[in-house]
């Protein structure tokens, strides 16, 4: 072998001594971010969950806060029909205090 064919052959085992490296690097790169997909899956899931349960403790609190009004709006009403009542049974005493 001349000194070329040896430069060559140094070349080409160089050449595929960095291929391998750059594969190898690769694999290590699709390794890790196939890794990290499946932690943002489960991290993702989780999020859903947490956004279920949390839309649902919404609807809870807005059917609660609805029913809170209407018993608020019932007693309001009693209240402002006891003393409708309460005028007019004060005034009806008042009428039978003129007759007499």
């Amino acid at each position: 072998m001349d000194e070329r064919e040896l430069k060559r052959q140094k070349r080409k085992q160089s050449n595929r001594d960095s291929a391998r490296r750059s594969r190898l690097r690769k694999q290590a790169e699709c390794e890790e971010l196939a890794q990290r997909a499946e932690v943002l899956k489960q991290e993702n899931a989780s999020l859903k969950d947490e956004v279920s349960r949390i839309r649902k403790e919404y609807d809870e609190l807005l059917s609660k806060n609805s029913s809170l009004k209407d018993n608020v709006g019932d007693k309001q009403h009693k209240t402002d029909e006891a003393g409708l009542d309460n005028k007019l049974q004060h005034s009806g005493d008042d009428s039978q205090k003129d007759t007499n």
